[in-house]
């Protein structure tokens, strides 16, 4: 069982979709601008299953289309033929109102580029912590050498790249939703370039151990929210 400090880091989905607005167990229209999502086995064959039944439903749609307009063969043509024109007219008609509406959804998902990105750090820093519970099961269980006061600076750079993650997913809401100048944003920004410091500015000794392995993990995590805070900042 996870201990209880990692369990509180933890950012879980109703959280997430508080932040962000958005409910993200219903299925989020940017998944495919996220890698992560196409690596989770569930969220990529949800995404496959969703395709598919929009291209079913073209298909009906399509069918009646193709015998309107070959009403007139039926006559004039083989059977085989008429059957194979039909299936042309389908097949081709139904790809383009597929592709028309997954052009319409890359559209209608692309102000939420930002947000899919910071889930995908959400997911780095949730992978993090899973890590680190596993070298604590291992060093409970006498496999690896205790050292408690590596652990406490993993911890602790972990806590604040969980505030500057919950400040980034803040500051994207704001500016997503309001599109014109928020002075508050400016106090967002202010946290997540404190919490970047702060976290830089931790120190451990070994960086080479498990845990300082991971406190650079954090790190990396916490100058990509930076970088995507950035991108806000700029107007992106």
């Amino acid at each position: 069982m996870i201990q209880a400090d990692l369990d509180e880091l933890r950012i879980p989905e109703n959280e997430l979709e508080e932040l962000s607005g958005i409910a993200l167990s219903d299925g989020f229209a940017a998944d495919f601008y996220r890698p992560a999502a196409l690596r989770d086995g569930k969220k990529l064959f949800s995404l496959l299953l969703n395709e598919l039944l929009i291209f079913c439903v073209t298909l009906v749609v399509s069918l009646p289309v193709a015998l309107l307009v070959t009403k007139n063969q039926v006559n004039s043509v083989s059977d085989a033929a008429l059957f194979v024109r039909v299936l042309e007219i389908t097949l081709g008609l139904s790809l383009a109102i597929a592709v028309g509406w997954n052009v319409c959804k890359w559209v209608k998902a692309k102000p939420l580029e930002t947000l899919a990105d910071l889930l995908d750090e959400v997911e780095k820093y949730h992978e993090v912590i899973q890590a680190l519970d596993i070298i604590d099961r291992l060093t409970a269980a006498g496999n690896l050498q205790a050292n408690l006061i590596n652990r406490v600076d993993a911890i602790e750079a972990l806590k604040i790249t969980r505030e500057s993650l919950v400040c980034a997913l803040k500051t994207e809401r704001i500016l997503r939703e309001n599109q014109q100048f928020i002075g508050r944003r400016y106090e967002l920004f202010a946290n997540i370039e404190s919490n970047l410091a702060a976290l830089m500015a931790v120190d451990v000794s070994d960086r080479a151990t498990e845990y300082g392995r991971l406190l650079n993990e954090a790190l990396e995590i916490g100058m990509t929210v930076h970088k995507e805070v950035r991108k806000l900042q700029n107007g992106k």
